[in-house]
């Protein structure tokens, strides 16, 4: 590793789905006005940003400098960004006024070869990122980031702490659960694991934090070119979301001989209802 471990964090802001109402999910699509929406972190994401400066800490409590670095390609709102710099972070990167055709949705090699050409040269030793985040979920830009960096990746990482040489990290899947030992520089996506929020930031951090801007890199321009035809605003467009209609009622089971049946007609009920 360098004298300075730089670690950067991968992250996306997203609508706050949970506020959109009943209506706007009727033929939801990008044209869909969500300006009511409050705006987050991508919750896998937003376990990589804190991921990110506990590492940092551990480092620093081993006498070896760290830098911490956020950056995204999608719009930043002024509150997260002071929020980032408030918890922490030494460099706020925003890429959203480099990329080319409007927005990152649904384009996620083009998104992945504009991130590439942001960090490619900066030396990178840990590149962090959630598995999933946005519209679609479809947690495939980490794993072309790694494809186009040309280094490793690890996916459904959980816990990562410092270890001789790299990091020591925790993963979990389906079916075990492993701790991989692994030298830098490594690209980890975060899954489900013990850091899921950023922390708190006091008053203090926040006012300080007021002054201080997101950066726009200069890039070469290797990304302006759509890496997949089949990506594109005008593909984006034509897309239809929705979401699984929730049901909100619930029943007390009885117990005894009674308890197979009730389940039977609550799971009955639920299956019409998605039907519905």
């Amino acid at each position: 590793m360098s004298e300075l471990i730089k670690i950067v964090v991968c992250f996306k802001v997203v609508p706050d789905f949970d506020q959109v109402v009943e209506a706007d999910w009727e033929g939801f699509s990008l044209s869909t006005d969500l300006g009511y929406v409050k705006r987050v972190f991508g919750c896998f994401d937003e376990g990589a940003l804190e991921t990110a400066l506990r590492l940092r800490s551990a480092w620093e409590e081993r006498d070896e400098k760290t830098e911490c670095t956020a950056v995204t390609a999608a719009a930043l709102p002024s509150p997260l960004r002071k929020t980032l710099f408030a918890a922490g972070f030494d460099r706020v990167l925003d890429l959203s006024g480099v990329f080319s055709g409007g927005t990152p949705e649904f384009r996620p090699r083009h998104t992945a070869a504009l991130l590439k050409d942001c960090l490619g040269s900066a030396g990178y030793d840990l590149v962090l990122a959630g598995r999933q985040t946005g519209y679609a979920d479809t947690g495939t830009v980490p794993l072309l980031l790694a494809e186009n960096l040309g280094i490793p990746v690890i996916t459904e990482a959980g816990e990562i702490v410092p270890c001789e040489g790299g990091v020591e990290i925790t993963r979990t899947d389906d079916t075990c659960q492993e701790r991989i030992r692994a030298r830098l520089p490594l690209l980890a996506v975060l899954g489900n694991g013990p850091v899921t929020a950023l922390r708190a930031a006091t008053l203090r951090a926040l006012m300080a934090a007021s002054g201080r801007t997101a950066e726009t890199p200069i890039l070469s321009g290797a990304a302006d070119v759509p890496a997949d035809g089949q990506e594109g605003p005008e593909a984006a467009g034509a897309l239809r979301l929705r979401r699984e209609r929730r049901i909100g009622s619930c029943r007390f089971v009885p117990g005894g001989a009674d308890l197979a049946r009730s389940l039977g007609e609550i799971r009955r009920e639920y299956l019409r209802g998605l039907e519905r």
